[in-house]
């Protein structure tokens, strides 16, 4: 018997018929496309960024050729997919608080190879995230992405249903940031970021706002259980979801050049950092987006969580 006895049938995107100016390359049916003629270190107009939205729709994460772009020109590209979001805990570029720097070398293990989306633990999660890898070691460092639609639509319909009826407990506090909070500011810092930032509970399968597919929304970095199901029935559930999501029919593994960027739709992936490239240096610079007409950010998860912690530490 096959091990997938019946693999979903893929209707791919009408590439010629819906685009005009820029022409998007899918590594995968219908997912993780590059973008090819596209000078990101000058304005973007109106066609091209309405044409760059809709090919996240459709692929879900996209790729450019490596081009230097400036921290102004960095924001700018994450203007085009929605409102600048606060980011996570890392630090910020001098100047730039909406810039996140993630460095990792031989002092500095990198600590982010898990999957995930990003920052589920919030009431509204960002829509997405746009990265430039600045630095690359000469060997590794590539980058995972999973398709959340894929995995779901791959489901029986059994499972899909029984999975649409459930909702979930997303908590930062089993991650990793527990651990570097309580580094930081101690238990008291835990306990005061937990009172600003509660565990939510969202649903299993969220739809799409936009593109209308349904996604598995959960991770095993900031899922902490399904709600109102026995123990070891939800924990069973978790783990088959977390396997199930990264089998390689849902997966593209990217492979950096310097200077290389790339735009994920956080509501319908997951995302890996390679880690193998230690001790050697690695860094992205990264700016998070919300939805179109979210309120500006005024504050960013770090000064939020890691600076205010500190400060009363």
């Amino acid at each position: 018997m096959p091990a997938h006895p019946n693999p979903i049938r893929i209707e791919p995107v009408d590439i010629a018929g819906r685009y005009r100016h820029i022409r998007p390359q899918p590594q995968q049916p219908n997912f993780a496309a590059r973008i090819e003629g596209v000078d990101l270190t000058q304005p973007i107009g109106p066609e091209v960024r309405r044409e760059l939205q809709q090919a996240l729709l459709d692929f879900e994460v996209l790729f450019f050729p490596p081009q230097p772009l400036t921290p102004e020109q960095h924001v700018a590209l994450a203007a085009v997919f929605g409102e600048l979001a606060p980011g996570a805990f890392f630090p910020r570029k001098d100047g730039h608080p909406f810039v996140e720097v993630i460095e990792f070398d031989e002092k500095r293990p990198p600590e982010i190879n898990i999957w995930h989306s990003d920052l589920t633990w919030l009431p509204q999660p960002p829509n997405g995230t746009v990265i430039q890898i600045t630095e690359l070691p000469a060997q590794g460092g590539n980058t995972a992405w999973a398709s959340l639609s894929k995995a779901f639509a791959a489901l029986s319909p059994g499972l899909q249903a029984y999975l649409e009826g459930l909702t979930a407990t997303h908590t930062w506090e089993i991650s990793g940031w527990r651990q570097a909070l309580e580094k930081y500011a101690g238990l008291q810092g835990v306990a005061d970021a937990l009172r600003k930032y509660p565990p939510v509970s969202r649903p299993v399968v969220q739809v799409h706002p936009e593109s209308g597919r349904k996604v598995l929304f959960v991770n095993e970095n900031f899922t902490r259980h399904i709600d109102g199901v026995h123990f070891r029935e939800g924990r069973g559930l978790l783990e088959f979801l977390r396997e199930w999501i990264v089998q390689p029919e849902f997966v593209y593994q990217h492979k950096w050049a310097p200077h290389g960027i790339a735009v994920w739709d956080n509501r319908s992936t997951q995302h890996y950092a390679l880690t193998d490239y230690w001790p050697h240096r690695r860094v992205t610079q990264r700016v998070t987006f919300n939805a179109f007409g979210t309120a500006p950010a005024t504050q960013t998860t770090r000064a939020a969580v890691v600076d205010e912690a500190t400060a009363t530490a």
